[in-house]
């Protein structure tokens, strides 16, 4: 939206301005502001332009005014001003009849004013009040509703880009996977043209797409027929909304009249802006209350005290209750050529642009090594595979950016609150400690898959003594091969064929080589005390 003639002759600049006909029209918007250099001019604008005039034109051809009329082209203009005692001594008075007629406001403006002077105070007098209109301020309409802070701003914001360009407006909150509205008008246009929300950033139609701004991505998504592009069906403007270069939110909005005018731009912009600015907030407040959280977690596992009051109080500086519970997943990192702290601020923004981050916190505990804690709600119906399929898409997004990272994880399905922290860590780093030897071949351990197993404890010189025989075994390539077998064999439950299936080996190959395990570690394989001992031991093992 522009700023109405009247609106704009009222500021103290125009003082010396003076309208001598189309008073009747002075509520029309101004949406730019052209120069009348030749007697045809009229033809090439736009409409809704202010048109500055010395005279010289008029003086030299009286009838381009009569002509420009009579084709039907002044009277997409908003008004005209003319420059007195330069050219003209007096406005003639058909001119003045001519605007009477078309309540096209003709204004007379002083000698001495630059041309820049007025397109300046036009364009500062549609910034100023385009920005008053979008302060935000406290809304009763929200004073007693259950929305945050974040949805108050958002939708706020939304409803003054309807008001001020009488546009529709969407934001999709992209972490969230939540869409904002201004009004019920945004979705009634979209099932018109059987629109989801995300064909506005991934249309699923016929498109063309023409940039307005390359720094902030700033575009236009017009449909069209597949026979004939120029006839646009429907239109809106696209900004995503970015904090350190990840794409928090995706701005849309409809042009569901016209397409955006001069001025409208300045009002999505600074619209843009605001949002931008909440989204900043955001991430800021987040950073500072995940520092906090990860400095409460340290408390916690670093606390001996039995007295709880103290991490009462530490929680309650940070805003956090000690009786929420989570989910505790604990990530640790075994490649000697990354370090997790070294890459923080990166590893963390990749966090926040996966799934995950929707429902957990993430916390380092030390060089190379992290934890999740995942929010449990009653509405949320989070299960072991669920959490799984998180871990697994965000561990792929992790290698994709640091292939030589090698993660594993430990989680802890039954939830626990703060105060139960330091043992639910301190479990989950047991299933990654004896997941690595019982079950090499994942990277994901549970109570479900280690069992009591979880906590066999075998000191390491005790470990070295049982292994020895192995050991010496080992020094020898062929008895290394027989382990090797023997270890296949008891993972497919002492079934020869599948062992030979397998090794890609002859059957016979594989009983012939158990029979030389037997004779080398003379094993009773009628005891199941027996086998689970061997089958634990050779887990052990770097076969």
């Amino acid at each position: 939206m522009g700023i109405a003639i009247q609106d704009l002759l009222a500021l103290e600049f125009f003082k010396d301005f003076y309208v001598v006909a189309g008073k009747r029209g002075l509520g029309k918007e101004i949406q730019g502001v052209t120069v009348l250099d030749a007697p045809d001019s009229f033809y090439w604008t736009k409409g809704k332009e202010l048109i500055l005039s010395n005279g010289y034109v008029l003086l030299q051809e009286p009838e381009c005014l009569r002509k420009g009329f009579r084709d039907g082209v002044l009277q997409k203009c908003s008004g005209m001003m003319l420059k007195r005692e330069r050219y003209l001594e007096k406005i003639p008075d058909d001119i003045c009849q001519l605007f009477d007629q078309y309540n096209i406001p003709l204004i007379s403006m002083p000698f001495y004013v630059p041309y820049m002077d007025i397109m300046n105070q036009v364009n500062t007098a549609v910034m100023n009040r385009t920005i008053r209109r979008f302060r935000i301020n406290s809304s009763s309409s929200f004073s007693l509703s259950n929305l945050t802070y974040k949805e108050r701003k958002i939708k706020r914001i939304l409803q003054m880009v309807e008001a001020e360009m009488h546009f529709p407006a969407l934001l999709y909150d992209i972490n969230e996977k939540t869409s904002f509205y201004s009004s019920a008008n945004f979705r009634k246009i979209s099932e018109g043209y059987g629109l989801q929300d995300t064909d506005y950033w991934e249309p699923s139609q016929t498109f063309t797409r023409h940039t307005l701004c390359d720094y902030i991505q700033m575009a236009r998504y017009r449909l069209v027929r597949p026979s004939e592009e120029s006839d646009a069906r429907v239109s809106w403007i696209l900004i995503p909304i970015s904090v350190n270069n990840i794409d928090q939110a995706y701005f849309v909005v409809m042009e569901s009249r016209e397409l955006l005018d001069y001025y409208d731009e300045y009002s999505i912009r600074i619209a843009y802006l605001l949002l931008q600015a909440v989204y900043e907030q955001i991430i800021v407040a987040q950073n500072i209350g995940n520092i906090g959280f990860e400095n409460l977690v340290h408390y916690i596992l670093d606390y001996h005290d039995p007295d709880p009051e103290k991490l009462v109080y530490q929680a309650n500086i940070q805003g956090i209750s000690l009786s929420s519970s989570y989910i505790y997943v604990v990530f640790r990192q075994h490649s000697p050529e990354f370090s997790l702290r070294e890459k923080r601020k990166p590893f963390m923004e990749l966090f926040s642009k996966t799934k995950l981050s929707a429902l957990a916190r993430m916390v380092f505990l030390d060089e190379n090594e992290g934890a999740f804690l995942i929010r449990q709600h009653s509405d949320q119906n989070l299960n072991l595979v669920k959490i799984k399929g998180l871990l697994k898409d965000f561990r792929q997004k992790v290698m994709e950016l640091y292939p030589e990272a090698d993660l594993y994880f430990g989680v802890i399905i039954k939830p626990g609150i703060l105060l139960e922290l330091k043992e639910s860590i301190a479990k989950c780093r047991k299933l990654i400690n004896m997941g690595q030897y019982l079950c090499p071949d994942d990277f994901i351990w549970d109570y479900d898959s280690l069992g009591p197993l979880t906590w066999l404890q075998i000191p390491e010189k005790e470990l070295e003594d049982l292994l020895g025989t192995y050991r010496l075994l080992l020094k020898d390539e062929k008895n290394a091969e027989l382990l090797r077998t023997l270890k296949v064999y008891l993972e497919n439950n002492m079934n020869y064929s599948l062992t030979a299936e397998k090794l890609y080996v002859h059957i016979n190959t594989i009983r012939n080589r158990i029979d030389k395990v037997n004779q080398l570690l003379g094993i009773d394989w009628d005891s199941p005390l027996n086998r689970m001992k061997c089958e634990i031991l050779l887990q052990y093992l770097k076969l």
